[in-house]
């Protein structure tokens, strides 16, 4: 678990708000992911919670990158699609209104980063931008918490990046695959925190410049 308060160490001047896959097929009760079974409840809860973050880090003028998956036969690899055996329903096909976002949606400011994978920063520029911008800490936001989030979450870990999971913005399928990342990422990877203290500590930047 972690051992000091990440408070101390880590400057939000220089982070960006990562927003993973709040897209319909992985979100929408008629999207593809709820048609082949999963449960999407915590999806729909999350979204006033993350909205409200957006709104503190556009006030706060810290990025907030958007990552969309799209997936097409030039990027539908056979390993790939060997996963997707026995799903019934493509998911986020390129296009479809499966990959249009949920709840929530980039401003002309935002960034888009379009992912073919689970992790954001696999066959993307996503990199490239966080560096170009200065950002050292993303805030993890999204879904699924166990899968695109946490696989962005450990790549950005390994490029040097401070992370920080923002727990009761990122939703599972079921709570024990939710807290297994919280669990990971506390131990190994990074730090937890929620919306309410991110908007906190970001709403303080804003006073901070303003005197």
């Amino acid at each position: 678990m972690d051992t000091f308060d990440w408070k101390t160490m880590i400057d939000l001047k220089k982070s960006a708000l990562i927003v993973v896959d709040m897209q319909n097929d992985f979100c929408h009760k008629n999207g593809s992911g709820a048609l082949n079974g999963n449960d999407v409840t915590r999806h729909y809860e999350l979204v006033p919670r993350l909205q409200k973050l957006i709104d503190s880090a556009h006030e706060a003028g810290i990025p907030v990158i958007f990552i969309k998956t799209e997936h097409d036969e030039t990027t539908d690899s056979k390993v790939w699609k060997s996963r997707r055996k026995g799903r019934k329903h493509p998911t986020c096909v390129k296009g479809s209104w499966g990959t249009e976002y949920f709840g929530v949606a980039p401003t002309e400011k935002d960034i888009e980063v379009i992912k073919h994978r689970y992790s954001a920063f696999i066959g993307t520029d996503l990199e490239l931008k966080l560096r170009a911008m200065g950002c050292e800490t993303l805030l993890m936001t999204g879904v699924s918490t166990n899968v695109c989030v946490e696989s962005t979450l450990r790549d950005g870990f390994m490029l040097d990046f401070n992370v920080i999971l923002v727990e009761d913005c990122c939703a599972a399928a079921n709570a024990e695959l939710h807290q297994g990342t919280i669990n990971n990422v506390s131990r190994h990877f990074g730090y937890v925190s929620n919306s309410g203290e991110l908007s906190s500590m970001l709403s303080g930047l804003v006073s901070k410049a303003a005197l």
